[in-house]
């Protein structure tokens, strides 16, 4: 790899070297990722709960959690947010 001269060349590097490790990555792999994602997206934000309420125990931690879903469920059905692609800085 080049040695690059600027922090944005060095950006640039790194996310061109991402997109070509995705690129290579096997379709089977991929999906098996989204799980894993998942789950670990799922601890950072009970994490984030026991953070916001330490005194709650694993069981409010996890109906709060549930709560939070559900609330996140609602907008997606309700559509107020629509992807509207890569957008250019």
């Amino acid at each position: 790899m080049a040695q690059p001269t600027t922090d944005q060349s060095l950006k640039d590097q790194i996310f061109a070297d991402k997109v070509r490790r995705a690129r290579e990555t096997p379709i089977e792999q991929k999906i098996l990722e989204g799980p894993r994602l998942f789950d670990m997206n799922a601890e950072i934000i009970k994490g984030a709960i026991r953070s916001q309420f330490p005194g709650y125990s694993d069981e409010q931690v996890k109906r709060e959690y549930f709560r939070r879903l559900e609330i996140a469920r609602v907008i997606d059905d309700a559509g107020f947010f629509h992807d509207v692609g890569l957008i250019d800085e």
